[in-house]
């Protein structure tokens, strides 16, 4: 038999402390160069993305996010089995010679290859472009023997031959050679294994961004994935890539052509962006055309989860040159944004580009046609489940449920404080009149009033005349 004595009961869960929700961070799954397929690798400083991806859509998203915002990316390669092409060669030239390419490329390019001084094999020199005439390497003297130049880092080789008539005129000052490549890319199989690493990990994240060129029918699947997950209380989002340009097509056709694909898909977790930009790379400094996805993701990340990442206050966006393609005008901005397309946009009277808006390619009636809402949602999910388990199985007495009542209170209270700001209000509803020992089920309701977002101002602006008038407004 014990003695008697006082006895202290230390109770814990009183703070209302929650645990991490995954706000600011995000994963990617794209395609590289290097890194081991399937496998979870934590990118927290952009000087370490090129050292574990090499180069590539993964590794470049990879840097835009960085340059925009995001400090920790959980990032997954892909297997690359759809592999990159070489688009056809258009030559300007006077020279007898000829030129080819072969290879697999790593990535995307715009090359042009510009003959600077006549010659042969050894006499005449070259330099190139990856980037659509932006910047070019350094003067290159064209190889004697089989005049093939391997492209450092890109898995294209160019082929020089020289011309059987006047072979000292095969390459002439001037000449140009020009094509385009196709990135490689992963089929749906294989960014539904990425998709499963990162499902069956215990790391905590509010989306994933699919790097590479999609349609609709990637987008069914990620829509696909996204109920999954909210099955499994991961409560996330896809980003995904709409396609540029084809060869030869116009801005409206290509426009037209998006929203043509998107009339016919919705979901409220899957976003789709078709704005494309001219960013500067931050690994070789090329100014590049590429989908900016990357870019946005890092602005959202850097933004809190109740904020717009069009948010003007929130400034220009960072290594971007301009708004692509050429030809793309406010109109058809306005159309893609409309047709809950992710776009970006430029302001009258404002230097730089900015996000036109977190579109979600939710239904036009879904109260998540903006990712902030999903994002806040999101987060207030993920907090109310995890003091909800605090709960399970305890009684549904009077004491309790008053008890637990105010336990699931307490994110909701934490995310509408006036230092956090995430929501106007939150509220908890525990009807009292269920018969929980017929049923062992308990009902509870929780509503949350969203912060709302200044889209559109009108100000309204006139002269006055105050003996007119009385002096008042």
């Amino acid at each position: 038999m014990a003695l008697s004595d006082v006895n202290i009961l230390i109770k814990d869960g009183g703070l209302g402390i929650q645990p991490s929700s995954g706000t600011g961070t995000h994963a990617k799954i794209g395609v590289s160069s290097a890194g081991t397929i399937g496998e979870i690798v934590s990118v927290t400083e952009g000087d370490q993305i090129a050292g574990k991806f090499g180069t590539g859509p993964l590794a470049n998203a990879l840097a835009d996010s960085y340059m925009t915002g995001s400090r920790y990316m959980y990032t997954v390669r892909a297997e690359g089995d759809v592999s990159g092409s070489i688009g056809q060669i258009t030559a300007s030239k006077s020279g007898t010679g000829t030129f080819a390419v072969t290879g697999i490329p790593l990535d995307e390019y715009d090359v042009i290859v510009k003959i600077i001084d006549t010659g042969r094999f050894n006499s005449a020199t070259f330099q190139y472009s990856l980037d659509g005439g932006d910047t070019y390497s350094k003067l290159i003297t064209v190889p004697a023997g089989n005049g093939e130049y391997t492209v450092s880092g890109t898995g294209l080789k160019f082929t020089f031959t020289e011309g059987q008539d006047e072979p000292q005129n095969s390459f002439r000052a001037g000449d140009k050679f020009a094509f385009k490549t196709v990135a490689p890319t992963a089929s749906v199989s294989s960014i539904n294994a990425a998709i499963d690493a990162l499902f069956e990990s215990k790391y905590t994240f509010e989306g994933i961004h699919i790097v590479g060129i999609s349609s609709a029918s990637l987008w069914a699947a990620l829509a696909a994935r996204a109920d999954e997950a909210e099955s499994r209380f991961r409560y996330l989002y896809f980003l995904a890539e709409a396609r540029g340009l084809d060869p030869n097509e116009t801005v409206d056709t290509w426009v037209n052509a998006l929203l043509t694909s998107g009339s016919g898909f919705s979901h409220p977790r899957v976003g789709v962006c078709a704005g494309r930009l001219e960013i500067s790379d931050y690994f070789t400094g090329r100014v590049i055309e590429r989908n900016g996805a990357g870019i946005f993701g890092g602005r959202v990340m850097k933004c809190k989860v109740m904020e717009s990442a069009g948010k003007v206050m929130l400034g220009s966006l960072p290594g971007v040159v301009s708004l692509r393609p050429v030809g793309l005008n406010s109109g058809h901005i306005a159309a893609l944004d409309e047709g809950r397309f992710i776009t970006f946009r430029e302001y009258e009277g404002l230097n730089g580009q900015y996000v036109t808006d977190f579109r979600l390619m939710a239904s036009v009636v879904s109260d998540y046609q903006y990712g902030e809402y999903r994002r806040v949602m999101d987060k207030a999910c993920r907090a109310v489940r995890i003091a909800g388990l605090r709960y399970k199985n305890a009684e549904a007495s009077d004491n309790g449920l008053n008890d637990f009542e105010a336990y699931l209170r307490q994110p909701l209270n934490i995310m509408s404080s006036p230092d956090v700001g995430e929501i106007t209000a939150g509220r908890v509803i525990i009807p009292r009149d269920q018969d929980i020992l017929a049923t062992s089920k308990l009902r509870v309701k929780v509503r949350i009033q969203p912060v709302g977002i200044m889209r559109d101002i009108e100000i309204e602006i006139g002269m006055e005349n105050p003996y007119l008038t009385g002096g008042t407004a």
